[in-house]
């Protein structure tokens, strides 16, 4: 069995663990730093464990992990404890893509809806609500959301295929776009592009995002 295998088996072990103690009524025991960190990294697997799924064609499996995964962030909001915006949002992209591949079009347009309200500028959400709408024939809303995602992501082939469609389904003139000639990388410049050569908008979110929580303090809003 490879290393990786046996990671994936420690953590759905670790999964199947969580889930029945946040399902039974007993105290945790340990402190209140260690709960946010039980809670926190049973997210994180159950996200991990989701991607996994995905990646292996398992649309159901996947849908089920994020859904798990965003349903304890809801209950640790309720226990005070709560995740980044950040994480929050990687989820429900991926939900998402789980819904985009199952064809639940109204099931998409919801959970984008969460999504560009944490991030009006999340190009992935933008790219899904655009599929979503194109496929219940409400052309100009998917040109007005992909017009919005190609300014993010002008150069992906999946961007523009989609832009070409609906620019012909409204009549609209296609032009191709203005490719800038690449500058030598300059390492002092401080400057960093968020979006790698090899990714594409059809990928889901990866787990290397800070997995950071937030105790609210009860007292301090009283």
């Amino acid at each position: 069995m490879s290393n990786v295998s046996v990671d994936r088996s420690i953590r759905q072990q670790e999964i199947k663990k969580g889930l029945q103690f946040i399902q039974s009524t007993l105290p945790f025991p340990g402190t209140q730093e260690q709960y946010e960190v039980f809670l926190r990294e049973l997210v994180k697997n159950l996200f991990n464990e989701g991607n996994d799924t995905y990646r292996e064609g398992d649309w159901d499996g996947s849908l089920n992990h994020y859904s798990e995964a965003l349903n304890i962030a809801e209950y640790a909001s309720s226990e005070g404890i709560h995740l980044s915006g950040e994480i929050v949002e990687r989820m429900h992209v991926n939900r998402i893509a789980c819904y985009s591949k199952k064809g639940l079009h109204d099931k998409v347009l919801e959970d984008c809806g969460i999504v560009l309200k944490l991030n009006g500028n999340n190009f992935r959400a933008l790219y899904r609500k655009a599929k979503a709408l194109k496929e219940l024939g409400r052309y100009k809303e998917a040109y007005d959301a992909v017009a919005k995602c190609s300014l993010a992501v002008p150069q992906d082939e999946s961007v523009i295929k989609l832009t070409q469609e609906l620019a012909q389904k409204l009549g609209l003139k296609i032009r191709k776009a203005y490719v800038r000639a690449k500058l030598p990388a300059n390492p002092a410049s401080g400057v960093v592009s968020n979006k790698s050569s090899n990714s594409s908008i059809e990928d889901i979110e990866s787990g290397e995002a800070p997995w950071i929580i937030y105790h609210l303090n009860m007292e301090s809003c009283m």
